[in-house]
């Protein structure tokens, strides 16, 4: 019998594989964690993600008063937080996914949700409150019905050097710059460990269990041709350049199932000039400037052509916005242009418009011609929006108004507000893919299945590359909130194998 190197192998080191590695270690485990990139790049999508909002369930202040114990009491009275039940949360995942989630997968996130975050507290992350998801009203702060309340200090960069150090302290082995290559397995078709690759040279390391938490196939412009379809290898990216799913592939040569939405993905609206990698900020080094232009739901939206082509007012961005992105890539070039009046700018400020370079007008022409649209056609478009908005109703931020438009097609079903005060400013926008959404069929104990829905002995997932949850679109927050669940539970059970 092969001698074992340690208990539990995790691969990847963003929010779901750190996860994983703290509740494997903490359950009595030796751990080693297996990173692909090199330290300085080290966290998948996590560290890219600015807000890094959880999305969890709670009954108001009361419960998330606990997550904040640094947060004085002045503060909480100033707050407006309604409550987000597991029912609302479950209703959420069955709805924005247009009911496809799998009912265990979504028991399983929205049951562990709170107590996740929790634990994660307990831990050592820090927990901030998501001001910038508040709306300010007579020296207040109002979130609405649904929008995450809490994320990590200094967002998901903050989240994953706080991790980094968590596992540190617990004498957590990290090796940088070395890839799981193939998943080793036994005389029982159990996995019993996994075969890398670093500059150093390859090997094997044997292990009780293997938590593979990669991330999906995003950064692979081969794959998303081959699954996501034509046009989508020249999507840009908004996370890591390292998630490139052999994590998902490794698990499928060892009769892993395939799940999910494998030609869906998040993809939301991004600045035009962001990068084709990294690009969830113009400046990624030093993380300035965020890239997500997520305030069209103040104005409306047209393709180069001068016409509207989806209801801006739908919903909240927060339930819309990882399936607009997509709507996007569909138009003339793959470019949109958000167009707003001089009414909204203090809205878009709260969204984080500051870092982007607006096209400016005086006149909906001038708008037109400075971004070579035909003239007719956007005049026309803006006239059509403008005498379709409903004035008998009174325009609110915080809730779903129903002020919205009669007779047009698209509609815009809330939010609606003439575009008619200059100056206007326009934001060129394209699509911004963060994660794919098929992948590897899992259970309620993370634990990879075969084709004949049994647990692959010793093969655990976490994170983006588990599938089941998401379809067509997920709720904002939901993601990373995924990933700490599905992490936790499975350190947890693989430490226990």
């Amino acid at each position: 019998m092969t001698a074992l190197d340690y208990d539990v192998v995790v691969v990847g080191l963003g929010n779901a594989a750190s996860t994983a590695a703290a509740a494997a270690q903490e359950a009595g485990a030796k751990v080693l964690v297996l990173e692909k990139a090199p330290e300085k790049k080290k966290g998948g999508n996590t560290w890219f993600s600015h807000g890094a909002q959880f999305r969890h369930t709670h009954n108001g202040i009361a419960d998330v008063k606990t997550l904040f114990p640094h947060v004085p009491e002045s503060e909480w009275q100033k707050i407006d937080l309604p409550p987000y039940t597991q029912d609302d949360f479950y209703g959420d995942m069955m709805r924005v996914p247009r009911g496809r989630a799998a009912p265990e997968l979504a028991e399983l996130l929205v049951n562990e949700s709170y107590p996740t975050v929790k634990w994660m507290l307990e831990k050592g992350i820090q927990w901030e409150i998501r001001y910038e998801a508040a709306v300010p009203q007579d020296e207040r702060f109002r979130w609405h019905h649904g929008m995450s309340f809490i994320h990590p200090k200094d967002g998901g960069a903050g989240l994953i050097e706080m991790w980094h150090r968590i596992l540190q302290s617990k004498g957590v082995e990290i090796r940088f710059e070395t890839a799981a290559v193939r998943l080793l397995t036994d005389a029982a078709q159990g996995v019993c460990g996994v075969a890398y690759e670093s500059p150093k040279g390859s090997g094997e390391i044997h292990s009780k269990a293997v938590v593979l938490a990669s991330g999906g196939f995003e950064a692979n412009p081969a794959l998303r041709a081959q699954f996501l379809g034509s046009g989508w290898d020249l999507a840009k990216v908004r996370g890591s350049r390292y998630n490139t799913g052999e994590g998902i592939q490794m698990a499928l040569d060892v009769g892993a199932q395939p799940l999910g939405h494998w030609s869906g993905a998040h993809a939301s609206p991004i600045d035009a000039d962001a990068g084709d990698y990294e690009a969830s900020f113009l400046d990624p080094v030093h993380r300035r400037y965020r890239t997500h232009r997520y305030g069209w739901t103040f104005g409306i939206m047209v393709n180069t052509e001068g016409r509207r082509f989806l209801d801006e007012g739908e919903d909240f961005h927060a339930f819309t916005y990882a399936k607009n992105g997509a709507e996007i890539l569909q138009q003339p070039g793959g470019i949109a242009y958000q167009i707003f009046d001089a009414k909204v700018q203090d809205a878009l400020r709260r969204e984080l418009y500051d870092g982007a370079t607006p096209v400016v007008a005086g006149t909906i022409e001038e708008m037109a011609e400075k971004l070579e649209i035909n003239t007719r056609t956007l005049v026309n478009t803006v006239e059509e929006f403008n005498n379709a908005v409903m004035t008998d109703r009174a325009f609110d931020e915080v809730v779903r108004d129903g002020k919205g438009t009669r007779g047009i097609y698209p509609p815009k079903s809330n939010w609606a507000q003439k575009i008619d005060t200059p100056p206007y400013a326009a934001y060129a926008t394209a699509c911004g893919l963060t994660f794919t959404y098929g992948g590897l069929k899992i259970n309620n104990r993370c634990q990879v299945l075969n084709r004949w829905d049994r647990p692959i002995g010793g093969l655990y997932a976490a994170g983006e590359m588990t599938a089941g949850f998401f379809y067509y679109n997920y709720p904002s927050g939901a993601g990373l909130t995924r990933g700490a669940v599905t992490g936790k539970v499975a350190g947890t059970n693989a430490a226990a194998r």
